[in-house]
């Protein structure tokens, strides 16, 4: 049994963000997450020794709390500048897209290096016991604390909490249960050469079936062996949600044809249930002080990789200011 000031479910960049702020400020933070990796959708792949960044593509920042952590990852060579403007399209928000230097997962990893994070734990319990919280994993493990933070996307937070089977959020309980996700796919595909894809190899697609397509090698994470990252739009992966790599992976490498100049050899799909959520809570985060309970994530900051992190920081202070 591991007891901590405050344990958080989920080390995506809104859980992991959470925890290190927390640990400046000197509590104790323990962050689990069920998958073998960090980061969420922050995700990067390796493929017929391709590496391929599948989830979010890049990460943007407006905001001055993230642009701090920004200048230290710049300063310790964990991103870089990708591009800032897709060059097909007239204007640019004038913005640079920063992404991980040797992947997505670069950012997630370098924020873990000084946390306690524990990876496939799957949570199966939440237990409110007086004063603190008791967590209970498939893998047998137990973790007790004061204060509890889940920043899993929204409906699996509120299935976990329904196991406490108590009142967690009062009449805002149906609104969270409303809050939805579109669901994405992504078919990754390895080529025999390089794709042929103009500038930093990025393209946004407004046509159907896809949205977007991105060229790993020319973003630089993956300099030995070509390979592309091709993402369907929502219609695309609700309707091939169940069908066969061989189907939708053929339908998705047929429409991007037109932007590749090299022969896909090999190629896989990966599903991602719970993308860009479609109507964001209305605050960065949820608390229900007397439980200490908070909710931080996507759902709350919007579908921008940057919306998460400034969840989970806000998050952090919120609880910060109970400790108090």
């Amino acid at each position: 049994m591991q007891t901590t000031d405050v344990l958080i479910i989920g080390a995506g960049i809104s859980g992991l963000l959470c925890a290190t702020e927390l640990r400046k400020a000197g509590k104790t933070v323990c962050v689990l997450d069920k998958g073998r990796g960090l980061g969420g959708r922050m995700a990067t792949r390796r493929m017929a020794g391709a590496r391929l960044d599948h989830g979010a593509q890049f990460f943007t920042v407006r905001d001055a709390r993230l642009q701090a952590y920004v200048d230290q990852w710049l300063s310790a060579g964990v991103i870089r500048e990708w591009y800032r403007q897709v060059p097909q399209q007239a204007s640019s928000d004038g913005h640079p897209r920063y992404c991980g230097v040797n992947g997505m997962t670069d950012v997630p990893k370098y924020l873990a290096r000084d946390l306690d994070v524990h990876t496939s734990q799957q949570v199966i319990e939440l237990v409110r016991d007086l004063d603190r919280w008791i967590v209970r994993s498939s893998q047998g493990s137990t973790y007790v604390a004061t204060q509890l933070v889940i920043t899993a996307p929204l409906p699996q937070a509120l299935a976990l909490l329904d196991t406490a089977g108590v009142d967690f959020a009062g009449a805002a309980t149906e609104p969270l249960r409303e809050v939805r996700y579109q669901r994405g796919l992504a078919t990754l595909a390895i080529l025999d050469g390089p794709s042929g894809m103009a500038g930093a190899g990025a393209v946004k697609i407004e046509d159907a079936p896809l949205c977007w397509i991105a060229d790993n090698q020319l973003k630089g994470i993956s300099p030995e062996v070509a390979a592309v990252t091709i993402h369907a739009d929502a219609d695309f992966a609700e309707a091939y949600w169940d069908a066969e790599d061989e189907v939708r992976g053929a339908l998705m490498l047929k429409a991007a044809a037109p932007y590749l100049h090299a022969t896909v050899v090999d190629f896989s799909c990966h599903r991602w249930g719970f993308t860009q959520p479609l109507n964001p809570w209305s605050e960065p985060y949820f608390q229900n002080a007397g439980l200490q309970l908070t909710l931080a994530g996507d759902a709350f900051g919007g579908a921008r990789v940057e919306g998460a992190a400034l969840s989970g920081i806000e998050a952090a202070h919120a609880i910060l200011n109970k400790f108090a």
